[in-house]
């Protein structure tokens, strides 16, 4: 057998455990490229809606995207905008902006039939941390609003963590909507670079709250996103406590570029994670 027909089945052996995770990428980079990997592997997606998106695409975009990974076969999960978002600042006309940018991204979500609406709870310490109950008091009514807007899709509403230095804000706000379809999206990249609270520490803490992953690594000194099992991220961590869980969460990995997608799940399998993850 020649290499090209070993590393195009070993391709395939590859998209088979892809099958149960998503991939994550943002709609500008969704060109006719992706759209044929996507329809040869099969690829799930979580689908980046980002203010790039919003300020270069019509309404009509998303529509005819949302059709043609459907016809694919598909299933998606989406990510809501983040960037220098704060809807629980307490300057009104932060807030106001973070709604705005927030509900154009929102009414274009229901096209993609998502799983889930990816949410950052964008808290930071540094930040809000000497206004605590101000932010806390303005973070809730807004989270259960995007809450109800994805009920109304059908989706769960996952809060992501990303410079939170411990779980601590993260537990106070779920604790505060239990029950209204609110839980965590673990973002084990973001942890490793960014928290003072070790992961092992985190899930123990979130664990009640956890029904997905947000899956890629680094070596603890910034946000790389290199593939599972290229850094420090303790992923067997995630096996283990995924092995354990009632619930099977969705999980997405996100590589940057496409000889990453195969690495990424290359670390997926060696780690014991889909493994973990086919058990549920």
């Amino acid at each position: 057998m020649k290499t090209e027909e070993m590393n195009e089945k070993r391709r395939d052996d590859l998209a088979s455990l892809a099958s149960g995770v998503f991939i994550c990428m943002p709609v500008r980079r969704i060109d006719a490229g992706v759209l044929e990997l996507v329809g040869r592997y099969r690829f799930n997606l979580e689908i980046g809606i980002d203010h790039y998106a919003l300020e270069s695409y019509p309404a009509s975009h998303f529509a005819d995207l949302a059709d043609q990974l459907k016809r694919l076969g598909i299933a998606m999960t989406v990510h809501a905008p983040f960037h220098e978002l704060f809807p629980g600042a307490p300057d009104r006309l932060v807030r106001e902006a973070a709604t705005a940018r927030l509900d154009a991204a929102f009414d274009l979500m229901a096209a993609f039939s998502p799983r889930s609406v990816v949410m950052h709870l964008n808290h930071e310490n540094r930040r809000f941390g000497f206004v605590a109950d101000d932010w806390f008091s303005h973070i809730v009514p807004a989270i259960e609003r995007y809450a109800g807007r994805s009920r109304g899709m059908g989706a769960l509403l996952v809060l992501e963590n990303v410079y939170e230095e411990s779980p601590r804000a993260m537990v106070r706000v779920l604790e505060a909507l239990a029950g209204t379809g609110v839980f965590h999206c673990v973002d084990v990249g973001h942890l490793n670079a960014f928290s003072e609270t070790k992961l092992d520490d985190w899930l123990e803490v979130t664990g009640p709250y956890i029904r997905q992953f947000h899956l890629h690594d680094n070596d603890g000194s910034g946000d790389s996103h290199g593939p599972i099992g290229s850094g420090t991220v303790r992923f067997e961590l995630v096996a283990d406590f995924i092995g354990r869980m009632d619930t099977r969460p969705l999980v997405t990995l996100e590589p940057h570029n496409e000889a990453d997608i195969w690495r990424t799940l290359e670390g997926l399998e060696r780690t014991g994670i889909a493994e973990a993850l086919s058990r549920l």
